[in-house]
């Protein structure tokens, strides 16, 4: 799968540390928070390879666009299908329509997030660490 800053080589991309399942759910719904903020209404999804469901003959995730409000709800239902892991080889990406952020729940299950704007990259990265997530900007803590 490409890189979030792949598409605009003036982005920035921030990550947090591997997080817990508990955790990792609390940063998706800080994150649908902060795009409800921002007047967000849908994302686009792209799902990557899930090697287990190929070797089982199971088809992959279908690229596509979804409300905002149905995110969460559609992750839960990858990860109980098999077509998003939280830990496993594939990433699973998700680019706010109408704002330049990107995010990518990776399979090392940690949380990256990338825009060529400073102002949303630095504003989300001390949402994430106002509730205890290491953030990082190129190996360094923010």
């Amino acid at each position: 799968m490409e890189t979030l800053t792949g598409a605009n080589p003036n982005s920035r991309e921030l990550l947090t540390e591997a997080l817990d399942e508990t955790i990792w759910w609390s940063a998706i719904s800080l994150i649908v928070e902060f795009l409800r903020a921002k007047n967000v209404e849908s994302v686009r999804v792209k799902f990557g390879f899930v090697l287990d469901r190929d070797l089982a003959g199971k088809e992959q995730g279908r690229d596509q666009t979804l409300r905002l409000v149905e995110l969460k709800r559609f992750i839960q239902t990858g990860i109980d299908e098999g077509t998003i892991e939280r830990s496993g080889s594939s990433d699973f990406v998700f680019y706010a329509m109408g704002l330049d952020l990107a995010f990518m729940l990776c399979n090392d299950a940690d949380l990256h997030f990338a825009s060529a704007e400073a102002s949303l990259l630095g504003e989300l990265g001390q949402i994430l660490r106002s509730c205890g997530i290491k953030v990082y900007d190129s190996g360094r803590l923010i």
